[in-house]
């Protein structure tokens, strides 16, 4: 039997957690749970711990760090990969900004592609909640990674995706280096270069977490030289 891995990187996550992996085993009950925790100071992994301890469907990794979600994920996607009856890996925020009931119809459109995102960008979806600053920033950047890498998508930074196992297991992880956000483009840029085919669903982006913001310059500084670095490296090779 066909089984998914939901990979969930977390960082000070705890007032989320428990909801978010709720919503996820009720959309796809049959799903494994990987949790990838960089140390959270909040007890993020002390909650999950609390209320999951007993489902063998969630597995808890906690890191000794912080080291960026990126990272993270590629750690959830080889824990998930470890499972040979794995076939999809879903990886998602865990900021209740990724909606699971997508997840079936994610699943279901990856059996014809072999990376499926979740886009804020098609005309059918639609973005709530996020300040306008933010969305000018996301479009500009989307713009940005478009024009310098030329991938047929159009949502480059949203975490919100499926993809099938050889698509991940085709995948060299370490020779991705990038460590945050932008590792999602780095991610897509490789699987671009193999020649595997990208799918897209509409979706209900709901900003949830107003108080706070993931993003830093050192991130966006990563992001800019590493779409700089992927752009010299496809033209020169």
């Amino acid at each position: 039997m066909k089984m998914s891995v939901v990979v969930i990187p977390t960082y000070n996550s705890k007032k989320n957690i428990r909801k978010l992996l709720k919503e996820v085993l009720r959309y796809v009950p049959s799903a494994k749970i990987v949790v990838v925790d960089d140390n959270s100071p909040d007890g993020t992994a002390n909650e999950i711990k609390k209320h999951f301890i007993k489902d063998k469907r969630i597995t808890l990794v906690v890191r000794k760090r912080k080291g960026g979600r990126g990272s993270a994920v590629i750690e959830g996607f080889k824990e998930g990969l470890k499972d040979k009856k794995v076939e999809f890996l879903i990886e998602m925020d865990s900021d209740l900004c990724h909606n699971p009931k997508y997840i079936p119809m994610m699943i279901k459109k990856c059996k014809k592609y072999d990376v499926v995102i979740a886009s804020k960008y098609l005309k059918e979806s639609k973005i709530i909640g996020l300040p306008f600053k933010r969305i000018l920033f996301s479009k500009i950047v989307n713009s940005f990674i478009r024009f310098m890498l030329g991938i047929p998508i159009t949502d480059y930074t949203n975490g919100f995706r499926c993809y099938k196992r050889r698509t991940l297991e085709t995948l060299n992880f370490g020779d991705i280096r990038s460590k945050g956000f932008i590792v999602l483009s780095e991610i897509a840029f490789a699987i671009h270069k193999i020649g595997f085919l990208f799918g897209e669903v509409p979706f209900v982006f709901k900003f949830e977490n107003k108080n706070s913001s993931n993003l830093n310059f050192s991130e966006i500084k990563e992001a800019f030289f590493t779409i700089v670095r992927l752009r010299l490296s496809n033209l020169y090779v």
